[in-house]
């Protein structure tokens, strides 16, 4: 028959627990409410350095109710530097043509700029550009700040009597004085004259332009006036020739005569008396046969028919010369043309650009500009490293408040909720709304469903703690176990408890650094070491979360960001490789069977008469020593 042992225990309770309680509860109680005076304070000044999220989003509300005036302001700051911009790169791309001019004397022609725009009521982008298209179709109108001024007021003033665009009109102006060997005082008579044609005749000032193209040289060689030349193209205009036709068969007609030696009375050619000379002889002859001979010799085959029109309408020809003759009929026109709703926005709008192109606030701001985007641009790097830096010190700070602030929050929850399970409504709780806010809810809850309370009161307030720490153990474990893949991020959630995860895994992947740090650089290095796992600790969870959400969400920016701060940490010179679990006992132990498998026994020898144990042993490497106390029992 087996022996049965029954071994009778008395258990006496000595409370040595609550005193120790209620110590620790005061000192919890006056860390929570140093750390929340802490956090308070922190987060004034953080607010005093950058605005906060409810602060923005307060304000967002007030802007939304200026969406259209805001919406105007930045299209006109984003006009006006447009403007700026556009107007120094004309400026700079005009200077090229006068690059011998010192920045004294360049200041003179930039000068002249703004007056011109002023006169003729243009911007001065558009003035700058005229500068630089005269200058380069005539260097002699550049040589002094008045002469090309003149030039391109008169091109301008001609581009609003033609409708042609400005630079078409600056180069037909120049083109025209340049046949002519016109100075730069003569600008304004050739548009006049020009704008003249167009009102007496039937060519354009575009279609004399272009007759000019293929007859000025010959015009200026055979000593005609640039009136004669116009009063000629506009004769043919009646006969419906325009353009580069026109040139050409004036060129053909002008070439002859000369050839013929008419018009040579007063030594030099002159077109009205060669073609009165030629007249009077065509009107003598007696026969159409000798007198279509005589047209067919003089003019040839290609310029009969132009050569006829113009000796059959020599009076024409002078009433058109004199009608273009000392007028001002392209101011006229260029008000006419100028006059519409469209053309007075226009120059709204030039008057702004001239406005902030020639004040003196203008060029400051530019050369202020320039120097402060010179010295960025030679120290890109280095900026963006350091504000990565400072950016990412102020998230972590924020991080860091935030964190303290859910662990308090949370800590005040556990306050009411403690108060209501037992019943005592500490002064703490009644200074935190937090906690006060926690009770309520708890014993409402309770009192809702009493069978619960009753349940939770009659149960063993040991096993649920118990419980409870099993229960955080285990998601601290699971924590530390997923934290390369999401355990890190996780911890954001924890609060302190989190971070103190977080120190420790970043302590642990860089131990050897820190160690060889104090070795090889001293306390100083050392310390430096211990900031950068510090930082590093703080700033991997919020990579990690990072990471999850642009893995999630597919958002670039949130992979951008992650990647910055994997980088930034490289760059300290941390370990980022994880390091394996330590593993629980049981685990080691399997590891150690596995490596080594030893076998154990262990004895035991009861001494059933006397009913008591006799001795004890436990063989084998792994042998722990037991120790049996006597006991008292029945059989």
């Amino acid at each position: 028959m087996a022996a049965t042992v029954k071994v009778p225990t008395i258990f006496s309770a000595v409370d040595k627990v609550s005193t120790i309680v209620k110590r620790m509860s005061r000192n919890v109680r006056s860390f929570a409410s140093t750390v929340s005076s802490g956090i308070a304070k922190s987060n004034r000044w953080f607010k005093k350095l950058t605005p906060s999220i409810s602060e923005a989003g307060n304000e967002l509300l007030s802007y939304a109710k200026s969406a259209a005036i805001a919406g105007g302001i930045i299209a006109g700051i984003s006009f006006s530097a447009n403007a700026v911009t556009d107007y120094e790169q004309n400026v700079a791309s005009f200077r090229t043509i006068v690059s011998d001019l010192s920045s004294k004397d360049f200041s003179v022609y930039k000068k002249e700029v703004g007056d011109v725009a002023t006169a003729t009521k243009a911007s001065t982008i558009e003035v700058v550009q005229s500068f630089e298209k005269i200058a380069g179709l005539n260097a002699k109108f550049a040589e002094t700040s008045t002469g090309i001024g003149q030039v391109s007021k008169a091109a301008i003033t001609l581009a609003k009597a033609s409708g042609d665009e400005l630079g078409t009109s600056a180069e037909n102006l120049v083109g025209i004085m340049n046949q002519f060997s016109l100075g730069a005082d003569q600008a304004n008579r050739t548009i006049n004259v020009l704008a003249a044609g167009q009102a007496v005749g039937a060519a354009s000032i575009s279609q004399t332009s272009e007759a000019f193209k293929n007859f000025g040289s010959v015009a200026s060689g055979a000593n005609m006036s640039l009136e004669q030349s116009v009063g000629l193209i506009q004769t043919l205009g009646k006969f419906s020739i325009f353009g580069a036709e026109a040139g050409t068969k004036l060129r053909g007609v002008t070439l002859k005569l000369q050839q013929a030696g008419a018009g040579y009375a007063s030594g030099q050619f002159q077109i009205n008396d060669a073609l009165a000379q030629v007249s009077k002889k065509y009107n003598k002859l007696t026969s159409q046969r000798a007198k279509d001979a005589f047209m067919l010799k003089l003019f040839g085959a290609e310029n009969i028919s132009v050569g006829k029109t113009l000796l059959s309408n020599i009076a024409l020809f002078k009433e058109y010369t004199d009608g273009v003759s000392g007028t001002t009929e392209a101011q006229k026109a260029a008000a006419i043309n100028s006059d519409t709703v469209n053309k007075k926005l226009e120059e709204m709008k030039n008057k702004w650009v001239n406005i902030i192109t020639t004040s003196d606030q203008a060029e400051s701001s530019l050369t202020n500009a320039k120097t402060a985007m010179g010295y960025v641009t030679d120290n890109m790097e280095a900026i963006i490293s350091i504000g990565s830096k400072i950016l990412l010190f102020f998230a972590a700070w924020k991080a860091i408040i935030i964190a303290n602030s859910i662990a308090m929050g949370a800590y005040n929850i556990a306050l009411g909720i403690n108060g209501a399970v037992t019943g005592i409504v500490s002064i703490a709780v009644g200074k935190s709304n937090i906690a006060l806010k926690a009770y309520q809810i708890t014993t409402k809850a309770v009192t809702a469903a009493q069978w619960l309370w009753n349940v939770a009161m009659t149960a063993n307030p040991i096993g649920l703690i118990i419980v409870g720490i099993a229960a955080l153990i285990a998601i601290v474990v699971v924590v530390i176990q997923k934290w390369d893949e999401w355990g890190a991020a996780f911890s954001l959630v924890m609060g302190p408890l989190g971070i103190v995860i977080s120190l420790i895994q970043s302590f642990r992947r860089n131990w050897d650094m820190i160690t060889k740090a104090f070795k090889e650089g001293g306390i100083l290095e050392g310390l430096k070491a211990i900031g950068k796992v510090i930082l590093d600790a703080l700033l991997q969870p919020f990579e990690q979360l990072l990471g999850i959400i642009a893995k999630v969400t597919g958002f670039k920016w949130a992979e951008n960001a992650a990647a910055g701060l994997n980088k930034f940490r490289a760059e300290m010179g941390v370990s980022m490789e994880a390091k394996p679990a330590l593993g629980t006992p049981q685990q080691k132990a399997e590891e150690l069977k596995s490596q080594n498998p030893q076998t154990n026994t262990l004895d035991v020898n009861f001494n059933d008469p006397d009913n008591r144990v006799k001795s004890t042993s436990m063989k084998g490497p792994l042998a722990i020593p037991v120790k049996v106390t006597s006991t008292n029992g029945k059989r």
